[in-house]
C-alpha cells in the first residue's frame, strides 16, 4: 500500500516510518527543506524519541520510506493519506487550524480517486466534518464516493511514540461510513492492535479532548489540594497516597502548571463556544495560577526575592524530552523576575539558542552560589548534581525529587502542597 504521511515532525516522522517498517511504501511530507533533507540522509531529528534512530535507518535504506516537500506530488499516488500536522491555538485561545488548512488546500486536487485521507491530530468536535472534508472536496473529489475521510486522534506520548502506537487502542470515527471502516482496516491492518470504530469522527474528536481535559481538571484538583494541604502544613504526597488506595480515586501529581502539545491546549478546543466548558475553563484557570503560586511561597521562605539570583533547572515542559511548547518555565521565569529575582536556566537538551529563546539568561557551569534553584523538569542529568553547592533552598516544581536526599545534603527543601524544611537554628 503507498502512504502519504504530511507533516513529519515529532508525531509524524514516527508514524511514517512504523508504517514503512510494516511493508508499506511511505513518503513524508513536510515544508521545511533543511528537515526534510536531513531526514533524507537518514539523519535522526528527534534523538530523544525511543527507536526512531534505528527505524529511520532502516527504511531509508530499503527505500520504503522517503521524504519530501513536494506534498502534491507526495499524495498523488498515495491511497491512505494521514495529515499529522499540530494544531495549536492563537492568540484568543481558539484552535489554529491555519498549517493544516495549508497542507489540505495543497493536497486536495492531487488525491487520486478513492484516496482514503485521515486527520490524526486534535481537533474541535466538528472540524473534520464541517471544514477539513469539504476542502478535500474543493479539489474536485466527492465525499464517499471517490474520496473518504475519517479521524483518529494521535494518543500517544513524545518519546515513546512508537511504542504507544501499539500500546492503546486506536480510536477512528468516519464522516463517511465507508471512510470509518477503511480506516479502522487500515490501522488494524498496519499496526495489529485493537481498533475502536466510533460512530462518527465528532465522537472520535469528542473522546480525545475527553482524554485532555480529564488530565487537566485531575491536575488542577491535585493542584487545588495541594494549596489546602499548604494552610494545614500537611504533605499532600502523603495525602494522594492514601487518597488512591481507594480503587475509584485516581488523583495526579500536582505541579506548576501543565506544558506540552496536549494538555494545555485541548481543554481551550471545549471552550470555543460549541457547548458548555465552565469545569474546562475553571480547570485551565487553577493550572496556569500555579506557577505564580509556587513563586509566592518561595518569596515567602526567603523574605523577598529582590536581588535573588534564582536558577531554573529544565526548561522543557517535561523530563527528558527536548520539546518546549507551552513550557511552565518561561512562567515561572516572568514570575520571578516581576518580584524582583535575577533568573538565569539552564537544560541540557537545549542548545544556547533554544535556551535564549525563552527568555533566559544561560546559567554557566558549574551550577552553584545561586540563592534558590527550582527543578522545573528533573531531567535524568541532574541526578547527579551537588544540591548543596547549586543552593541552599530547592524547589520541586513537580514534586519529582527525592526529598530526604535534598535534606540530607543540608539543603531546604520546598515542594508543591509540601511543607518546607525548618529553616537550620
Amino acid at each position: 500500500m503507498n502512504v502519504a504521511v504530511v507533516g513529519i515532525g515529532r508525531i509524524g516522522l514516527p508514524l511514517a516510518v512504523t508504517i514503512a517498517s510494516r511493508g508499506h511504501r511511505v513518503t513524508g511530507c513536510d515544508i521545511d527543506a533543511a528537515h526534510v533533507e536531513r531526514v533524507n540522509r537518514a539523519e535522526n531529528p528527534l534523538p530523544d524519541e525511543a527507536g526512531l534512530g534505528e527505524l529511520l535507518s532502516r527504511t531509508i535504506a530499503d527505500r520504503s520510506f522517503r521524504a519530501t516537500t513536494d506534498t502534491a506530488a507526495g499524495v498523488a499516488d498515495a491511497d491512505v493519506v494521514l495529515f499529522a500536522v499540530r494544531v495549536d491555538v492563537d492568540a484568543d485561545g481558539r484552535a489554529d487550524l491555519s498549517h493544516l488548512l495549508a497542507a489540505v488546500d495543497t493536497a486536495a486536487p492531487a488525491l487520486r480517486p478513492g484516496a482514503l485521507c485521515i486527520f490524526d491530530t486534535t481537533l474541535p468536535v466538528g472540524t473534520t466534518r464541517r471544514i477539513l472534508a469539504p476542502r478535500l472536496e474543493a479539489g474536485g473529489r466527492r465525499l464517499g464516493q471517490d474520496l473518504h475521510v475519517a479521524f483518529s486522534p494521535e494518543r500517544l506520548l513524545m518519546g515513546r511514540v512508537i511504542e504507544d502506537l501499539t500500546k492503546y487502542p486506536k480510536v477512528v470515527g468516519g464522516v463517511d461510513p465507508e471512510g470509518g471502516r477503511l480506516a479502522a482496516e487500515f490501522y488494524r491492518q498496519t499496526f495489529g492492535g485493537e481498533v475502536l470504530l466510533l460512530s462518527s469522527a465528532e465522537a472520535a474528536e469528542l473522546s480525545k479532548l475527553a482524554e485532555g481535559a480529564y488530565r487537566d481538571l485531575n491536575i488542577a484538583l491535585a493542584n487545588e489540594l495541594a494549596m489546602v494541604a499548604d494552610v494545614h502544613g500537611l504533605d499532600i504526597a502523603e495525602v494522594i497516597r492514601a487518597a488512591n488506595s481507594q480503587p475509584y480515586s485516581h488523583i495526579h501529581v500536582p505541579g506548576t502548571g501543565v506544558g506540552g502539545h496536549c494538555i494545555p491546549v485541548y481543554p481551550r478546543f471545549l471552550m470555543q463556544g460549541e457547548g458548555p466548558s465552565a469545569l474546562s475553563a475553571l480547570g485551565r484557570a487553577v493550572n496556569d495560577a500555579m506557577p505564580g503560586y509556587v513563586v509566592r511561597r518561595l518569596a515567602a521562605l526567603l523574605g523577598g526575592l529582590e536581588g535573588r539570583r534564582v536558577l531554573v533547572l529544565g526548561l522543557t515542559f517535561r523530563p527528558d524530552v527536548a520539546v518546549t511548547f507551552h513550557t511552565n518555565a518561561v512562567d515561572l521565569r516572568r514570575e520571578l523576575e516581576a518580584l524582583g529575582a535575577a533568573v538565569e536556566g539552564h537544560d541540557p537538551l537545549l542548545s544556547p539558542e533554544g535556551i535564549a529563546s525563552l527568555g533566559f539568561r544561560r546559567a554557566a557551569e558549574p551550577l552553584r552560589g545561586y540563592d534558590a534553584a527550582i527543578v522545573h523538569s528533573y531531567h535524568r542529568a541532574y541526578a547527579g548534581l551537588e544540591w548543596a553547592q547549586v543552593a541552599p533552598v530547592i524547589v520541586d516544581a513537580r514534586n519529582a525529587l527525592d526529598r530526604s536526599a535534598i535534606e540530607a545534603a543540608g539543603v531546604r527543601y520546598l515542594g508543591v502542597g509540601r511543607p518546607p524544611t525548618p529553616a537550620a537554628r
